[in-house]
């Protein structure tokens, strides 16, 4: 299914105001005031600014009741121990903790939150100590502690109104002996009870007996923070991922960039699923959901070659519990010149090598085309992906990409967007950004169209030429906001765009801009730049909203059409008849801001 607004009647940007963006910016001065000097700041001494500001991720939040979509988002987003949390302190680097007196933090237990990549520290008993990768990054942690801290509280007042609430808190009785109770007194439908319950899981009762025993008042410590950190730590990124990847000659080889997942290219470059599908079936069946397993047999009638995306998510959860069939796929990857790290610090991200030379095509995912398979082998290009950073460290990410791939022959993007039109799962396709960061609007040209994805979607529509805003948090807009942008034709709202076409104009294009509030983003001829966005959120519609539900089965397809489609426009460059005759004939480009080592 395709949708393709045409934008001939396009409205002038000057129509998209965001007068409120004006809240938005109080309520951030309210702790970046504190971005130069050691400050100590009461989170409580922030909710007022941060209601104000009406964000379209928390409405309700002045309301006394639970807004329980707008907790969870927050809990993925932040450390399992947060029920004892009541300090948190927020630095870029080990080095500035030890600065101020804080260096045997190492010491403590290292923690980790679902949702977000971020090394963290917690004493065991109430403090909790955070390195932060950008300032979107300190953008996107305040709120959610905001956030937490409300709704907290809301259910704190309420369990507390709740006969057995002391009983509770003193551990006397459990909440899980009573759960309807708990659910009424907390003032819960079935569906969000249900939701925290799984979030929780087995801490269920521990979790329930500390809202019982206490409220929120979070005390928050912010060091120090200076954009030159934020360049240190994505230089010092860089840096291991190139010593592990030093036998490859990444930094003379052609470089296809990628920012996406951690597993979805790798899948298509390898036929390990194949090699064990009757195992991967048989642990679907037993282990996946009902839902799964009807998706998977609808799937297998109408179209069994997209039915391989379901079997790459069942072969996912397989690895996590088979330490040996997760040795055996290592090995094939190795085999078939594919290596990867561990998540790195200090942004903790993967990369992945992927030898397009070494890649056996009658062993690739049966939905990639060669034109000249031939050509392939003799290729020397390599495919570098990357976990997708978050906000402004994509900025950081890129810019210092240039300084280690001297031959950099392509960006391509893939990642989440709110969608103001169409459904979760639905594919976006931007030809503009809106960059809040930098209040400019970036003009490219897109590598990809609808005709690049129209291949591999059943279920899912993809909406080509469209327009994007990039915000600083995924909390920092207002429901507003969501209204503004339908009427001046934006159709996304993300944090990662903006920065990286942002870079990329710095990259190729030095200096000139002045106060431009319009920038067409050019690039040479050899370098690709492409951007897909999957909609993980429709917050026009409250219950399809990913505060809501988790994406689940919804973002499979799009994953995977999108990666599919990556994947067959580097093939296709790859092996293209004529691609290393024209090649070679083009003058080398340098980055204009970048200077190259001499060779000895």
């Amino acid at each position: 299914m395709i949708h393709k607004l045409s934008h001939l009647f396009r409205p002038e940007e000057t129509r998209l105001t965001l007068e409120e963006g004006n809240q938005v910016q109080r309520y951030q001065h309210s702790y970046h005031q504190a971005l130069h000097r050691i400050n100590r700041i009461k989170v409580d001494s922030l909710l007022p600014e941060y209601q104000k500001m009406g964000s379209s991720l928390h409405r309700g939040v002045e309301s006394k009741e639970v807004i329980i979509s707008a907790f969870l988002y927050a809990c993925n987003r932040l450390p399992d121990c947060m029920p004892l949390v009541q300090e948190v302190v927020v630095a870029s680097s080990l080095q500035t903790l030890q600065d101020h007196g804080l260096g045997q933090i190492t010491a403590w237990q290292q923690v980790q939150a679902e949702k977000r990549r971020r090394t963290a520290f917690f004493d065991g008993r109430q403090r909790l100590v955070v390195l932060v990768t950008s300032l979107s990054d300190l953008d996107d942690l305040i709120p959610g502690l905001c956030a937490y801290q409300i709704e907290w509280n809301k259910m704190h007042r309420r369990l507390i109104g709740y006969g057995p609430a002391r009983a509770l808190a003193d551990k006397e009785v459990r909440a899980s002996e009573m759960d309807s109770k708990v659910r009424n007194a907390l003032g819960l439908n079935r569906a969000d009870h249900d939701a925290i319950r799984q979030l929780w899981g087995r801490d269920w009762d521990r979790k329930i007996a500390a809202l019982a025993a206490g409220g929120k008042d979070i005390t928050l410590q912010i060091l120090p923070l200076r954009e030159k950190d934020f360049r240190h730590l994505a230089r010092e990124w860089w840096e291991g991922v190139m010593a592990f990847f030093d036998a490859y000659d990444v930094r003379n080889r052609p470089v296809y960039l990628v920012t996406s997942n951690n597993h979805s290219l790798v899948n298509l470059a390898l036929d390990f699923g194949d090699r064990h599908t009757e195992r991967i079936r048989q642990f679907a069946a037993q282990h996946c959901s009902k839902e799964f397993n009807q998706a998977m047999a609808r799937l297998e009638d109408e179209d069994p070659l997209a039915s391989r995306n379901m079997l790459y998510l069942a072969q996912a959860q397989l690895l996590a519990k088979d330490e040996g069939f997760a040795q055996a796929k290592q090995e094939m990857e190795s085999e078939a010149g594919i290596q990867r790290t561990k998540p790195l610090p200090p942004l903790l991200a993967e990369a992945q090598l992927i030898e397009l030379g070494r890649l056996r095509p009658h062993s690739m995912d049966p939905r990639l085309r060669l034109k000249d398979p031939g050509k392939l082998s003799k290729s020397r290009a390599v495919i570098f992906n990357t976990d997708y950073p978050l906000g402004f460290a994509a900025f950081h990410l890129l810019k210092t990409a240039a300084h280690y791939l001297h031959d950099w022959r392509g960006l391509f993007i893939l990642g989440k967007s709110a969608a103001m039109i169409g459904r979760l799962g639905d594919i976006l396709i931007p030809s503009q950004v809106r960059d809040i960061h930098s209040k400019r609007l970036y003009c490219f040209k897109n590598c990809f169209s609808a005709r690049n994805l129209i291949p591999h979607l059943c279920d899912s529509a993809v909406f080509d030429d469209q327009r994007s805003l990039t915000v600083q948090g995924t909390f920092l807009h207002s429901w507003d906001t969501v209204r503004d942008l339908h009427r001046a034709d934006f159709t996304g709202i993300e944090m990662e765009a903006g920065p990286c076409l942002a870079a990329v104009r710095d990259l190729f294009q030095a200096g000139g801009l002045k106060d431009a509030s319009m920038v067409e983003i050019q690039v040479p001829l050899d370098f690709h730049l492409g951007i897909l966005h999957y909609s993980s959120d429709t917050p026009y519609n409250l219950r399809a909203s990913l505060l809501s539900r988790p994406l689940g089965l919804t973002g499979l397809e799009a994953t995977y059409s999108c990666s599919l489609a990556i994947m067959q426009y580097i093939l296709d460059q790859e092996c293209h008849p004529v691609a290393g005759a024209e090649r070679a004939r083009r003058s080398p480009w340098t980055f204009p801001l970048i200077k190259r080592p001499r060779k000895a």
